[in-house]
Order: C-alpha cells, then structure tokens, then sequence
C-alpha cells in the first residue's frame, strides 16, 4: 500500500506509549483482580502460576510504577506539543462530539440512516482517552492511600482506607470491562484497527470513520525558530522542575512506608501450637439447698411435680384467680408463664421465675428447701412432663 492509499495517524512515540500502557494494564488486571477475588478458581490458577500471593504483589507494584512514569512522559508531551509546537488540541471534547454521540445513537436504532461525520478523533475515541485519564486519577490516588495507610490516616480519617480499597477495586474491575466490551469490539472486532502498530490508517477506513480529516487537511503550522527555542527552553526548565518533585514524590511513595508491602513471617513455633483444644463444662458451684436432702416428688410433671405445684400454688396461680395471668395447675401453663414470662425454664433453674419468686421473703408462698431442691431437679433435667 502506498503511501497514497493510507494516512499517518500515530507517531512512533504515541505507539510507544500504547505498548506500554497495554502491558501494564494487562500487567496490573493480572495481579491485582485475583488479589480482589481469591477465591476464583482463575484467581488462583493465576496466582499459582505467578509464584504466589506476594510474588503477584510485588509484580502488581512494579506495574503501578511503570504506569506511574509513564503518566509523568506523557503529560510532558502533550504540553510540549501544546505549548511549544502550537498543535492544536483535538483530543478535547466539544459540543459537535455530544452531538455525534446522539446521532450515532439513533443511527445505531435505525433512525437515522448514516453514521455521524467525525474528525480526527471520533467521540468513541475521545470518550475512551478520558475514561483512562479519570481512571488512572481515580487508582492513582486510591492506590498511594492503600500503599501507605498511616500516611494517609494522618491526614484523611481511618474510613477513606477501607474505602479506597473498594473503590480501586471496582474501578479496576470497570476498567478490565470497558477494554473487554467497548474496546475490543471498536477496535478488533468491528474492523481491526493496526493504525497503532503501524502509525497508520488506510483512506478507506479514514473515510469511514474520520471523513472531516481528510476533507479539511491540517495546515502546516509555521513558528518562528528563535520564539521557538525560547519556548522550549522555558518548558525544559518548567517541566523538569515538575519531573525531578514528581520523582522524588514516587521515591518516598514507593519507600515511605512498609506497612502495606512487608508481608508478616511465619508464626514462630507453630508445631508446638495446640491445634485442638475441645471445651470443657464450666465447674459451678452446688446451691446449698441441693445438698440437703432433696424431697422426692417423682422425676416428671405428672410423678408428682405438677399435684406438688397444684397444691402449693394453685390456690394463686390457679384457673380460677390466675395471679399474674399465671396457671401452674397445669403443665403448659408453667411453661407458658404469665405477665413475667414463663415460670419454668426447662434446663435452666437458675432463672426459671417459679423458684426465683418462691425464694423472696415478700412471696407468701415460699417453698422449703426440700421442695425447692427438688422442683430445681426436676427443671435442671429438662422438666419432663
């Protein structure tokens, strides 16, 4: 294909640039998403095959800072470009883009009968750079608090941590999607794109997708050498400036703080750890009254219990006065209670209400303690009907 047949789209530079960014957000989405979801058996696999868990996070780091200065060069140039080589910046959304997008829209929906006329950046091209730029913002920042966790809780209160994590996740997680759909369709399979592998784009896909570049040509921009140079070298000065603070900022970042990078040791002795130590019951005590001699009022309500209670407290808890809307005449009366709950507790004596009233001076029915160890007994047992 001559040179005729296709147009020079990308320079050498800006194919640079987008081999780096693609390995290191393959690189990253490695890493870090099996460290999201561990339990995966992909995580996993994944995981494995990197050499482990802290061999996958120090790779995860090392991709972040290659990310991190590729981010630096990248914004040297496009303010060189914009400053000193006057280029004009098209990569910038404009009004004419909202409105290719509604069109396209209703192209897409059979409404319009042909796609918008774009220029040299469609709004799907402008939409994703400034996607990446919001998103490498978003896990630049979430990535340092989670780098450094105590530098940042001195500044920021403890809850921007773990929300840090959840939104560096999730935006790594929208990030892996958005390649995955918006990209890969656009780019591979709609029509594959080689434009950023080779540095150029053939005439019949400009003139598909970028009609208004070829029918308003760009004109050469003429500068003045010497004003150039002077604005070269005031942007040297400037930018490196800004490069050397921005490099000593990722020194102290990478090497500031060790909290969230040193993985803890082994735990020391752990042969000698007692893995299974089964609970034993808890000694109590024996109540007095148990120890005394017990009457025998038989081992369950209708042996004896329930004609003890019927006679001792029926006259007050009866279904005739029901004190309290309480019946102990009956076995399902006792465990169903009155106002103060159930007045027995199967299994539990100790705070069943029967033998906690019974056991006041001010109750006019109070039992011996016979009688009393014996209905603690007969309730310690399960209270049995």
């Amino acid at each position: 294909m001559g040179n005729a047949d296709r147009v020079y789209r990308f320079s050498t530079l800006r194919r640079i640039e987008h081999g780096v960014l693609m390995i290191a957000f393959v690189v990253l989405a490695a890493t870090g998403l099996p460290q999201k979801y561990p339990q995966s058996p992909i995580s996993l696999a994944l995981l494995q095959a990197m050499g482990g868990l802290e061999a996958a996070r120090i790779i995860h780091r090392a991709a972040a800072i290659a990310l991190m200065l590729l981010a630096l060069e990248h914004i040297g140039s496009v303010l060189y470009d914009l400053y000193v080589r006057r280029v004009p910046p098209s990569i910038l959304p404009t009004r004419e883009d909202f409105r290719n997008a509604w069109r396209a829209l209703r192209h897409n929906l059979g409404l319009e009968g042909s796609p918008p006329r774009q220029g040299w950046f469609t709004f799907q091209e402008k939409f994703e750079y400034w996607a990446l730029v919001w998103g490498l913002v978003i896990m630049g920042l979430t990535g340092f608090m989670l780098w450094n966790p105590i530098t940042t809780a001195r500044f920021l209160p403890g809850q921007w941590i773990p929300a840090a994590k959840v939104a560096h996740g999730s935006e790594a997680l929208l990030a892996v999607l958005a390649i995955l759909i918006w990209h890969v369709y656009h780019v591979h399979i709609r029509r594959f794109n080689r434009s950023m592998f080779t540095g150029y784009l053939s005439r019949e896909e400009m003139e598909e997708d970028h009609p208004l570049a070829l029918e308003t040509p760009s004109r050469p921009i003429l500068l003045d050498p010497l004003e150039m140079r002077e604005r070269a070298r005031r942007f040297w000065i400037a930018y490196g400036a800004v490069a050397a603070l921005w490099l000593l900022g990722m020194v102290w970042f990478v090497s500031g703080e060790k909290t969230a990078v040193t993985t803890p040791g082994p735990i020391p002795d752990v042969a000698r750890v007692r893995a299974y130590a089964p609970l034993t019951p808890t000694p109590v005590s024996t109540p007095s009254f148990l120890a005394r001699a017990t009457l025998n009022l038989g081992s369950s309500w209708k042996d004896g219990v329930g004609a003890f209670l019927g006679e001792n407290c029926g006259f007050c808890h009866g279904p005739r006065r029901r004190e309290g809307d309480l019946d102990l005449t009956t076995y399902e009366g006792a465990l169903k209670g009155g106002k103060s709950g159930p007045a027995v507790i199967p299994g539990a004596p100790g705070i069943s209400p029967v033998l906690i009233w019974t056991a006041r001076e001010d109750h006019p029915g109070r039992l011996r303690p016979s009688e009393r160890a014996a209905i603690w007994l007969w309730i310690q047992n399960g209270a049995p009907r």
